[in-house]
């Protein structure tokens, strides 16, 4: 089985000894891995996202990274990168990312109730050491960012996985609800405008 693939990752011995416990058979991945065409888009339009990494002593650590829609980028099909604001000066993460590149990612798109968990090797990028990568990742979907950005982060992609959408209970944006009702807003408008 290979370990470049979700199953190679997820799936040890005592997991694929559970799985057949409970008569449970999942495949075995093949090929070369690649990002999606909709695993791209819900990254793109992410506007939040867990990060696991390895602590030192062998924990897991999780942490949330947020900024604007569009503010993880999709280098290519199996390379992510997103800009690192200031934030609680613990540097957990980015210490373990010093230490244990290997991360995991989950991204959960409400609406659809879609999730998606990403397995990579991340490493950190100082501004200095490549300006025109930070330049690049201040692009933030339709916003670009003017603040001081500690750092990048690139995980070059390895494996990926969106299964099962149950128990995400279905949450909308401003935004969405906003472009959901606009028609409606518009047709009420007319008709008040029409009976004046």
């Amino acid at each position: 089985m290979a370990a470049n693939h979700y199953p190679g990752i997820a799936y040890g011995p005592a997991v694929r000894a559970r799985q057949n416990a409970v008569g449970v058979t999942l495949p075995v991945a093949t090929g070369d891995f690649a990002l999606e065409g909709t695993d791209v888009a819900l990254i793109r339009s992410a506007d939040h996202f867990s990060l696991s990494t390895v602590t030192e002593s062998g924990w897991p650590y999780t942490q949330h990274r947020g900024g604007p829609a569009g503010f993880v980028h999709v280098v290519d099909d199996t390379t992510l990168a997103w800009a690192e604001f200031p934030g609680n000066h613990q540097y957990v993460s980015t210490g373990n990312v010093d230490h244990d590149g290997r991360v995991c990612l989950l991204f959960v798109d409400y609406p659809t109730r879609r999730r998606l968990k990403v397995f990579g090797h991340a490493r950190t990028v100082e501004p200095g050491s490549d300006p025109d990568l930070i330049d690049r990742l201040r692009a933030m979907g339709e916003k670009r960012y003017s603040g001081r950005v500690e750092r990048a982060i690139v995980v070059d992609v390895v494996a990926a996985d969106a299964n099962c959408s149950k128990h995400i209970t279905p949450r909308w944006n401003r935004r969405y609800i906003d472009e959901l009702t606009a028609v409606y807003k518009r047709r009420i408008a007319e008709l008040q405008a029409g009976s004046a």
